[in-house]
């Protein structure tokens, strides 16, 4: 009985588990986390664009802003000279343009050639005072020298220029492209309220110290303000070298200069046997003499009463220089060489300031176009060694025994058939305007001599680039960081060439041309573990043209018949000056055929703008442009008239005749005054 209501009662329990009463509904829970942000949706499409509105009304004017730094300088073109009265004249503008104000300029002469200033009619006293005749040739006892006619001699071949104050004094400094070569000082005054430029009086400097100069040519004002000119040296001493009589001496085809240079000596090789040959025996006469003493870069420092110091840079080697030009480091110079198959090199000084030690470099060419295309190209530097001044002048004077000679230097052998050296000699085509290959053997222990004494050959013997052909002028613009070089021809040297070394082949350009030579860092290995070191920050990186003349043939009934390059451009460009911040490039020729008149020329670089400002007499050449940015608070542009009628064209008769003539004397003169254009 209890089984049965245990189990009943469990049942009923049961029953009511599954069948109880609904209670009530909780209270909510806390809400749960937010949810994620869904993706956003796509962008809708753009409504249509609304009206434009109505334009508002213009506001006040502002203030002027500050004057730009811009710098302009422009000057009147005289244009071409068309009538015999023009061609006889030094015509210059009158007019130049700074910054939007016009000046009154003109070129003004301050001394001319075979002119004594002291002297009230300015008439020379050749005989009583030699020494202050411009021009005048005196041998190294300062007795002037005379023509085997006893006519006294008088250069009118002015060529640099320059203008240099030291201790509140004002002096021209000017050189002649003669030979013997004088140099002369003379002092100047200034008129404060016109800068206008007088000459007072003028000396010749005593260069015997440095066995004279030959053809002084081109130069430059150092940053130290000393004058800077170059001996163009044409002498070839191994020819000299080589020939043992008169006869052959005479027969070297610069017979004329070797004269000149032994007048200087105080040697007369004048004939006194009527045999056609110098009374001295060969044998002194180059004991005393050698072409070693000229080719010379030439640097002249003055005192503050216009007293001369003369030195001559052997470290800087020799060469048929135009001119040597020091950069804005103080230490870094370069040199053109005025010949045929010239080179090219850059001087680097040990001490900024001093350029009696340093490193000498010439340059290799790698041409960017193909043959006879334009003369564009990368540019890489030789070294040729360094050396001190004394080094090299001790081989010229030595304290016992012979002085060098060629002979000393360079074993010589003829050319093989097909213009090719025998073993352990290299083929050379660098004794300038004779283009003939050499063959060429150094000898042991005259890297020295070869390098300074024989720049240009060994140079070539080691790699380097002898082809250019007349490189003249050289100047620097700061504002591009680029040198500008002058070729007042480019044929001959600059063509293809047999045998030997060809770096250069363009298209030939009887007009010459300007080119534009970048500068940049030039790094070197030094030492075993060849780490790099800075040579200088103005070396050459690559040449391109910049303005080139271009050849012509105008008819006879033209009026410009005679010319042979365009009268609008340029015709054998010579030296060249840059004024920096006013980019002007000015270029002065030097042609006896391409222009009947030679002209000096503005050049905008930036515009490309030319402008003739000045053209010559007949036969005569400009000389030298140099800008002096301020000397006294004004500023100047130098430049010259060497030799007027001196080179005159065929058919065009020696001009004496005309009534326009105005003499054959050599002006040295500026343009300006200028205000200071630093």
């Amino acid at each position: 009985m209890t089984r049965r209501g245990h189990t009943l009662t469990g049942l009923i329990a049961a029953l009511s588990f599954a069948m109880g009463c609904t209670g009530e509904d909780g209270a909510p829970g806390p809400a749960g986390p937010p949810g994620h942000d869904g993706e956003d949706g796509q962008d809708g499409t753009g409504g249509p664009a609304g009206p434009e509105g109505p334009t508002g009304p213009a506001g006040p004017q502002g203030p002027d802003g500050p004057a730009g730094a811009g710098k302009w300088l422009s000057f009147a073109d005289v244009g071409f000279a068309r009538t015999n009265l023009e061609k006889h004249q030094v015509r210059a503008a009158g007019k130049a343009n700074i910054n939007g104000t016009e000046l009154e300029i003109g070129f003004h002469t301050i001394l001319r050639s075979n002119q004594d200033p002291a002297r009230p009619d300015k008439v020379c006293d050749l005989n009583a005072s030699p020494a202050t005749c411009a021009g005048a040739q005196l041998d190294a006892t300062g007795a002037v020298i005379r023509d085997e006619g006893g006519e006294p001699l008088v250069s009118n071949q002015n060529d640099f220029s320059s203008l240099l104050e030291v201790g509140g004094n004002k002096f021209l400094v000017h050189s002649f492209e003669s030979y013997p070569a004088p140099i002369f000082v003379t002092r100047l005054t200034q008129d404060a309220g016109t800068g206008m430029l007088t000459a007072t009086s003028t000396r010749n400097v005593d260069l015997s110290s440095v066995d004279g100069l030959f053809r002084t040519c081109a130069g430059s004002i150092t940053p130290w303000n000393t004058h800077i000119s170059a001996e163009e040296a044409q002498l070839d001493a191994r020819q000299f070298g080589a020939a043992t009589t008169w006869p052959q001496m005479q027969a070297l085809g610069r017979w004329g200069e070797i004269k000149g240079m032994a007048r200087y000596q105080g040697l007369d090789l004048a004939d006194g046997n009527s045999d056609g040959a110098p009374d001295l025996a060969i044998a002194d006469f180059k004991g005393a003499y050698s072409p070693y003493f000229h080719g010379w870069v030439v640097e002249l420092a003055l005192d503050a009463g216009g007293a001369a110091t003369p030195s001559k840079h052997y470290a800087m080697g020799r060469s048929g220089m135009e001119l040597a030009y020091v950069m804005p480091d103080r230490k870094t110079a370069f040199i053109t060489d005025d010949v045929t198959n010239g080179g090219f090199f850059m001087f680097v000084a040990d001490q900024a300031g001093d350029l009696s030690a340093g490193t000498l470099y010439a340059m290799r060419v790698y041409q960017s176009t193909a043959a006879g295309g334009a003369f564009t190209a990368d540019l890489d530097w030789i070294s040729l060694g360094h050396a001190t001044d004394a080094e090299v002048r001790a081989l010229l004077h030595p304290t016992t025994g012979p002085r060098i000679t060629f002979q000393d230097i360079f074993d010589v052998v003829a050319l093989d058939p097909g213009n090719t050296c025998p073993a352990e000699y290299k083929a050379v085509r660098g004794n300038g305007d004779n283009t003939e290959l050499e063959c060429l053997r150094l000898k042991a222990g005259k890297e020295l001599a070869a390098s300074r004494l024989e720049s240009r050959r060994y140079a070539n013997y080691l790699g380097a680039t002898t082809e250019l052909t007349k490189a003249e002028g050289l100047t620097y613009d700061p504002d591009l960081r680029r040198l500008y070089l002058a070729l007042s021809d480019i044929t001959a040297s600059m063509g293809a060439q047999p045998g030997g070394d060809d770096h250069i082949n363009v298209a030939a350009n009887r007009c010459g041309g300007v080119f534009a030579l970048d500068v940049g860092p030039l790094y070197l290995p030094t030492g075993s573990s060849q780490t790099p070191t800075l040579a200088t920050d103005y070396a050459p990186l690559n040449w391109y043209p910049l303005l080139v003349g271009q050849q012509v043939s105008y008819p006879a009934t033209s009026a410009y018949a005679g010319n042979t390059c365009a009268v609008s451009g340029l015709a054998a460009p010579d030296n060249v000056t840059y004024l920096p911040g006013y980019g002007v490039l000015i270029i002065g020729e030097d042609t006896g055929n391409g222009h009947q008149n030679d002209a000096v020329w503005a050049y905008h670089v930036a515009s490309g703008k030319k402008t003739r400002i000045m053209t010559t007499p007949y036969g005569a050449e400009t000389t030298s442009p140099y800008w002096v940015p301020d000397l006294g608070g004004y500023g100047y542009l130098i430049t010259a008239v060497q030799h007027p009628y001196g080179e005159l064209q065929a058919g065009e008769g020696p001009r004496a005749g005309d009534p326009e003539m105005t003499g054959n004397a050599s002006y040295i003169g500026v343009f300006g005054p200028f205000p200071a254009l630093d």
